[in-house]
């Protein structure tokens, strides 16, 4: 009989130790950055065009795809999805798959302006964290 490996606890595990941690998150910054340069590619947008709709330069655009990943801002990883006509959407679930937080911004909303999107209303948890008065993302922008 072969030895069953449950792959999260072994994950868990494996990140306690700080070079697998570090190793990890390079990894997950080059996804997130080649992504970025796959979904302009797949728009049919050149960098240039795209750091047109941004306001910023082209090299700012190379950086953001080949280096930034996930020291990003989200409100600059919005910008970039809108500015391929894209809606990023991102949700935070627990363990059950309940959507605890959940932030949206359209393709169709203007870049110029403040986001209008933002976390939107999820739960009871949601509800709780309001009257504690914490601002939501349209109170900071």
């Amino acid at each position: 009989m072969g030895r069953h490996i449950n792959f999260r606890e072994y994950f868990k595990e494996s990140l306690k130790d700080p070079d697998s941690a570090r190793l990890y998150r390079e990894v997950l910054d080059e996804e997130l950055s080649w992504l970025l340069a796959h979904l302009r590619e797949l728009r049919g947008l050149s960098q240039k065009e795209v750091a047109e709709r941004l306001g910023v330069s082209r090299s700012r655009i190379s950086q953001m795809e080949t280096s930034a990943g996930l020291s990003m801002t989200l409100e600059g990883l919005a910008r970039y999805v809108q500015a391929l006509g894209l809606t990023l959407r991102l949700e935070f679930r627990d363990e059950q798959g309940e959507v605890l937080a959940r932030f949206h911004v359209g393709a169709d909303e203007p870049l110029s302006e403040p986001l209008a999107g933002g976390w939107e209303p999820v739960g009871e948890s949601w509800a709780t964290l309001m009257r504690k008065g914490k601002p939501t993302f349209g109170d900071i922008a």
